[in-house]
């Protein structure tokens, strides 16, 4: 039997021996309080399956969160089925390919950062910021942006992004340090970039948080500032001083 979590996100198990989350379970097996050659992994797969069904649509982080999850449970189970294996191994090597298993982490590493972003957001009513000064640049007035309109920005594409990355499973590596470089190729042959500018047609969640983290980086390293021509406005990455990317190799 399958039960929906709370937020309606965690797969609730209820299996011989065991009734909870799925991450429950993998901490109780790594602590030894339960049996691993006990848990049946066709059991979990198929309440797991009837959990997709009951949310009417496959939510992506949380396949990948399962695939990794079930992928250690197999391996364990196998170890512990065999004569003289020894499940406490530290050279931990899952059964699905490596390359697979590096994008899933990944994949994971950035939806965490994309949910605290979208927490930053539901933040920003409550933090008080200063007032900006306006810049004039080639005879045009701009203000400095500050973090949350460029949280706000980011959330805006996020939540645009949302129903379509909920039905495509794409596991295209994206690195902030390409992402760096590539703003950096952009602003050598430009002044200025506008701020959708910088995504593809229909970019994955995982290409907007990485271009929002190159972007914290050139600006921490002041190798770019990013301005906009009122509150709300557009928004616009100008070039400063690109040489203090080299700081970053």
């Amino acid at each position: 039997m399958i039960t929906p979590g709370n937020n309606d996100v965690q797969c609730i198990l209820h299996i011989e021996n065991f009734d909870g989350p799925l991450d429950l379970l993998w901490d109780l097996i790594k602590k030894s309080k339960i049996e691993i050659t006990q848990v049946s992994i066709a059991d979990i797969t198929q309440q797991y399956l009837d959990y997709l069904k009951l949310m009417e649509s496959i939510n992506i982080p949380v396949a990948m969160e399962f695939i990794v999850m079930a992928s250690e449970l197999l391996y364990y189970k196998s170890k512990a089925l065999l004569p003289g294996a020894d499940i406490g191994d530290e050279f931990f090597v899952p059964p699905l390919p490596p390359e697979l298993i590096q994008k899933l982490l990944e994949y994971k590493k950035y939806q965490i950062a994309s949910k605290n972003l979208l927490k930053l957001h539901e933040m920003q009513s409550d933090v008080f910021t200063r007032q900006n000064v306006p810049i004039t640049v080639e005879g045009d007035v701009y203000i400095e942006v500050n973090l949350f309109d460029l949280l706000n920005a980011f959330v805006d594409v996020l939540e645009a992004e949302k129903e379509i990355e909920q039905q495509r499973i794409v596991f295209d590596e994206i690195l902030v340090s390409d992402r760096i470089m590539l703003l950096v190729s952009i602003l050598h042959e430009r002044d200025k970039i506008e701020f959708h500018e910088m995504f593809t047609q229909n970019p994955g969640k995982m290409e907007i948080v990485v271009t929002l983290l190159a972007l914290l980086e050139m600006t921490r390293i002041g190798a770019i500032a990013v301005l906009q021509h009122a509150q709300f406005g557009n928004i616009y990455i100008f070039k400063k001083d690109l040489d203090k990317v080299d700081i970053l190799h």
